[in-house]
Order: structure tokens, then C-alpha cells, then sequence
């Protein structure tokens, strides 16, 4: 072999191994390529993934997702993500507009959706431009299912990355989820506990009230204060001596008006169902109170917005624990009405006239002034037409009294035929115009022509120093007395006259 033949042969074997370095060297660069790429993917992994760990709430959550998959590296459009919902229907579908999370329902028919919720694995469109991927617990169960699309297709590489995304990334889903459900529970039983000592303190109130219409007034103000349920409107029907009285707060004054009748209404409803009823709207509720078996009230709740269950919740239990409150006051009340009232007329009896002459005289309500009235006749009429008649005889010289008198005297029948009338302040100087104006009564009454006239005897005496009240009593008393003297034997005979002449039109 010449010399030119060697060194052709050795110029080929030179040209092959350049060509196999520079094959190697495409390859080579190609896997740097690859490698390249795979480390950018799995750095933008890391960086999405990291980049959802600080998210506090699932809106939060949703929202930096929805961004990853669409402008962060994945760069898919048309991104979504569908929840399920309380029938694990995935119905509910969330977007960004605007950067802001949008929920709307929609209905999933059958097709490649459908697919990926029963496989639990991604499935891509026929045209391989949509994808629909679940987010799977650990359990199996589906937490949300990622739909997606890409102009350019979506190969194998893009579901494989966007796998490892979600793999990567549905224990995180689920540790935010968690704890955002561990700070509402912790909220909740935060305002529950808060609620709870509010029971405490208002309950206390309302037992410690004792007055009948201070308790009615601190359940009101509980259930409309901010303090308490803060409720827009609160009203308490209450049932007493087959009477209904509705009491409500008009600003801080209390009214309790007389209602003649419930039959027929919702609120027999809920007295005989013994629950409370929620309207649909869930802005008006009646709840019954219950005190030992009986329903002796029924609270009625109006609100400007929807009343939760907790709410409803608490307010079974502040009605549990206040509801013998009214009914002991109410009977309390009751008790005290009879200790100082007189049964027969319904005016104050001996007892409140002393109490509260004790009480003018201890805060010095002067000036005051005392009439005193007597029944002329009263044993004629007992022993002649009997103790009914002495009865209506006395009930009508008491009706007299209490038309003749201001409203804020206190009036009472303070023995068996026996009244006294105390004043004080500013109708002191008017006790001369109500002691004439209670005779002018008695006349105009008896001109009537009743059954049974009424003979009554009337003094009056004021003082404007303070001075012992019996005195002035006495001094009521002696004019009394001078009065019966003067008129008594008068009116006894004019009664018996009256009826006399009664008894004979009746007989002819």
C-alpha cells in the first residue's frame, strides 16, 4: 500500500470518528437540553408549589392556583377548577376575572369531564386541547377536579408535569382546607363562649330584676341590644289569667298592650306544636317559652337578615333558662297586687293607704292633702236588700271616686264603708275643686235614677309644711264627719226613698 493510500485511509478513519464526537456532542447537548428543561419544570414546580403554602383561606387558595395554571408557567387557558357540592355533585365551577375569584353552577353532562371524575385520573379531550385533571385525597375521595385548555395541544410531557403539580400539591390543598375549617371552629366556639357568658350575665339580670316590668324590659333590651343577640326587633307575648299581653320596647320605654284573642294564628301554632317556627326566609321566628310543662309565653323574633342556627341555638337556651323568670314575677306581681289592693272595687287597700303615707312622710312629699269619704247607708242596704246589693252599693261609690280624682292619686277603701284619697304635689292645689267635683258625681249619679243611690259623706284637708300625715287625715276625717252630720241622715233617708219607690213600679 503506498504512501498516499495510508494516509487516505487514516484521513477516513479521522473524518468517521469527528462525525461520531459530533453525533455524541448533538446527543449530548440534546440531554443537557432535556436536563435543562426538566430542572427548569421542577424549579417552577417548587416555586408554584411554595408560592400556595402561604394561602390562610381556600379563596386565597383557589385564586393563586387558578393563576399557576394560567400564568405562571403552565401557561393553559380557559383554566377552572370544579367543586363539589353539598349533594358531591361537582356543579360549583370557579374562575379568575380580573384577578378576582368567580363562582358560578353549572351542570356537568357526560364526555371526558365525566370520565375523570369516575377513572380519578386526567383525562384530555378528544381534539387534545382540553384536560380535565382530579385532585384526589387520600382516601380516594375527590377534592376538586382542574379543567384546562391550550391552543397548541396538550402532549403526554404536559400532563405528566401538571400531574406532578397536582401530586405535589393536593397534600397542601388539603392542610389550608383543614386549617381554615380549625379557625372557624375555633371562631365559632370563640363566639359561642362569648355568647355564653353574655347568657350568664343577662340571665342573672332578668332573675335578679324582681319587679315584673324590669324583667320584661331587660328580656327585651337582651334580645335587641347589641350586647345581647342584637336582633333587629324582639316582642314577648305573654299569657296571664287567659288574658294575652304583648310586650314590646318602644326606644327604651316599655309598652304592654292587651290582646283579645291568638286562635287561628301562627301563634297558637307554636303553642300547640310547643317548638319554635323559622320562616322560609329564616328573618322571623316565634319560640315558645316553657316553664314546667306549661307555655306561658312565646318570643317573636323579627330580623333584617337571615337568623342562623346558632343563633336560634343559644336563644333555646337563654329561653330555657329565663322562661320561670316571667312567670314568677307575673305571679309575684299578682300576689303583691292582692296584698295591696282591696278585691271587692280593685282600689288599694288599707295597707298600701298606710305604706304610703309612711312614704311621704319619710321622702317629704309635700305638700299633700288626704279626702275621706264615707258610705251613707250601707247597713240600710245590707240589711234591707242583702250583701249583693251593699257589694254593688260599694263598687259604685268606688267608680265614682276614681272618675272624680286625678290619675295619680292614690285612691283606697281603707274600711267596710270607709275612703281615703291622698294627694300630692301640684293636685294638692285642685283638692278643694276634687272634693266638690266627687259630690257633684254622687248627685249627677243618683239623678240617674239607679237601682240603689249612693249617700256618701266627704272632708278634705291639705298641709303645704310638712306635718305628721294622720294629722292632716284627722283634720280630712273631722270635716268628714261634720259633713255626715250635716247630709248623712239626709242621704239614708233619700236611699230608702229611692227604693221605695223602685220596689213599687217594679210591684205595679
Amino acid at each position: 500500500m503506498s504512501e498516499q493510500q495510508q494516509s487516505n485511509m487514516h484521513i477516513e478513519e479521522l473524518t468517521a470518528k469527528i462525525a461520531l464526537l459530533e453525533s455524541e456532542n448533538v446527543q449530548l447537548k440534546q440531554t443537557q437540553q432535556r436536563i435543562a428543561e426538566v430542572n427548569n419544570n421542577y424549579l417552577m414546580l417548587h416555586y408554584l408549589t411554595s408560592n400556595i403554602q402561604d394561602c390562610q383561606t381556600t379563596q386565597s387558595l383557589w385564586e393563586v392556583y387558578l393563576h399557576n395554571l394560567s400564568d405562571c408557567g403552565f401557561n393553559y387557558e380557559h383554566v377552572s377548577v370544579m367543586l363539589p357540592d353539598d349533594n358531591e355533585h361537582f356543579t360549583i365551577k370557579l374562575i379568575l376575572e380580573g384577578g378576582k375569584l368567580t363562582q358560578t353552577t353549572v351542570r356537568l353532562g357526560a364526555g371526558y369531564i365525566m370520565q375523570a371524575v369516575t377513572a380519578k385520573v386526567a383525562v384530555t379531550a378528544p381534539d387534545n386541547l382540553k384536560v380535565a385533571v382530579p385532585i384526589v385525597k387520600k382516601n380516594g375521595v375527590i377534592r376538586a377536579v382542574i379543567l384546562a385548555e391550550k391552543a397548541s395541544g396538550i402532549f403526554f410531557e404536559d400532563l405528566q408535569l401538571l400531574d406532578v403539580y397536582i401530586r405535589q400539591t393536593s397534600a397542601i390543598i388539603e392542610n389550608i382546607i383543614l386549617n381554615e375549617s380549625l379557625r372557624q371552629f375555633q371562631e365559632l366556639l370563640g363566639r359561642q363562649l362569648d355568647q355564653f357568658v353574655m347568657l350568664h350575665y343577662v340571665t342573672k339580670a332578668i332573675h335578679d330584676a324582681g319587679n315584673y316590668y324590669d324583667v320584661l324590659t331587660n328580656y327585651l333590651t337582651t334580645l335587641c341590644s347589641p350586647l345581647g343577640f342584637g336582633f333587629q326587633e324582639g316582642i314577648l307575648y305573654i299569657f296571664a289569667e287567659n288574658k294575652l299581653q304583648k310586650a314590646s320596647l318602644i326606644g327604651e320605654q316599655l309598652m304592654i298592650d292587651e290582646l283579645v284573642a291568638y286562635e287561628g294564628n301562627v301563634i297558637e301554632r307554636v303553642i300547640k306544636a310547643k317548638h319554635y317556627e323559622l320562616s322560609p326566609d329564616r328573618s322571623h321566628l316565634l319560640m315558645p317559652l316553657n316553664s314546667f310543662g306549661n307555655i306561658t309565653a312565646v318570643i317573636e323574633i323579627n330580623h333584617d337578615k337571615e337568623i342562623m342556627p346558632e343563633q336560634i341555638q343559644m336563644l333555646e337556651i337563654f329561653a330555657m333558662q329565663t322562661s320561670s323568670a316571667i312567670d314568677n314575677t307575673r305571679l309575684k306581681l299578682h300576689l303583691e297586687y292582692l296584698s295591696f289592693h282591696d278585691q271587692l272595687t280593685g282600689l288599694y287597700n288599707r295597707a298600701y293607704f298606710e305604706k304610703e303615707i309612711q312614704r311621704i312622710e319619710s321622702a317629704s312629699l309635700y305638700p299633700a292633702g288626704i279626702i275621706v269619704c264615707d258610705l251613707d247607708g250601707l247597713k240600710m242596704v245590707n240589711d234591707t236588700w242583702g250583701h249583693d246589693a251593699g257589694d254593688a252599693f260599694i263598687i259604685a261609690a268606688a267608680q265614682l271616686i276614681m272618675s272624680a280624682v286625678s290619675a295619680n292619686a292614690v285612691a283606697a277603701r281603707i274600711g267596710g264603708d270607709e275612703f281615703g284619697i291622698i294627694l300630692t304635689g301640684s293636685a294638692v292645689q285642685t283638692i278643694d275643686e276634687a272634693g266638690l267635683n266627687l259630690r257633684d258625681s254622687v248627685a249627677k249619679y243618683n239623678a240617674q235614677l239607679p237601682d240603689i243611690p249612693v249617700g256618701m259623706s266627704i272632708g278634705w284637708a291639705s298641709s303645704v309644711r310638712p306635718v305628721a300625715v294622720i294629722e292632716i287625715f284627722k283634720q280630712a276625717d273631722g270635716q268628714m264627719y261634720r259633713d255626715k252630720s250635716l247630709n248623712g241622715e239626709a242621704s239614708r233617708e233619700y236611699i230608702l226613698k229611692m227604693n221605695k219607690r223602685h220596689w213599687g213600679a217594679e210591684l205595679q
